[in-house]
């Protein structure tokens, strides 16, 4: 029986704008089990980075409940929520979002260091390890401003999976690549998650690349559905 990893039960997300209350998201249910691979779609502004943010605990619901790993994060405080994203969660971002004044070795080694690790051989071991398994071997000491945009995105997975994360939240992850460099990082994406066995749940506006994924949500009016 597949364990469910996160539980999202009748979530609604309301934000002030010009006086006015704006809800995004109005009362989403869902659950996703241990090592899945689930996309997350909808059009422009229909809801898909808030649903994540809130699924990783970078914001709260409005209302509702949200337990990722046994915990219900939607009743932590801040220090508790990134606890957990310290422990367990990986991220990949559209604009990378790599530390300019640090290098690719640094860069992948900076979540094991925030966790706590002073063992600084171990951690530069294993990022030279994973910058190699993403075609880096060689570029360890550059500058993100050395890096192409797919070079700053292979960082970004390794940095991603040095903590072997039980969760991967990848937003619109080859949003800024050209086509070609964009199917080499989703390759190696989905390689680096089948090896891990991390759950994935990507945000993208892509269908060819939502089809990858084992299920598909789909993100409109605030309402959330499965694709069939």
């Amino acid at each position: 029986m597949s364990q469910s990893i996160i539980s999202v039960k009748n979530i609604t997300k309301s934000v002030i704008s010009n006086d006015n209350e704006l809800s995004i998201l109005k009362g989403i249910s869902f659950n996703i089990n241990a090592g899945e691979s689930v996309a997350i779609m909808g059009t422009s502004g229909a809801g898909k980075s808030t649903l994540m943010s809130l699924l990783a605990g970078l914001d709260q619901p409005t209302s509702g409940s949200i337990t990722l790993l046994d915990s219900e994060i939607s009743a932590m405080d801040d220090e508790q929520r990134a606890k957990i994203r310290s422990e367990s969660i990986g991220f990949v971002f559209q604009n990378f979002l790599l530390i300019p004044s640090l290098n690719a070795l640094q860069n992948v080694t900076l979540p094991m260091v925030l966790r706590g690790s002073e063992d600084e051989s171990s951690n530069n071991q294993k990022a030279k390890q994973l910058l190699k398994e993403v075609g880096l071997t060689g570029r360890e000491t550059h500058l993100p401003t050395q890096l192409s945009g797919g070079e700053q995105q292979r960082v970004a997975l390794a940095r991603a999976f040095v903590t072997e994360p039980k969760v991967l939240f990848a937003d619109e992850p080859t949003g800024n690549l050209d086509q070609q460099t964009a199917q080499n990082i989703i390759e190696l994406l989905f390689k680096m998650n089948q090896e891990q066995g991390t759950t994935l749940i990507l945000v993208t506006h892509d269908a060819n690349l939502a089809k990858r994924c084992q299920r598909t949500l789909i993100i409109n009016d605030g309402q959330c559905q499965e694709s069939a």
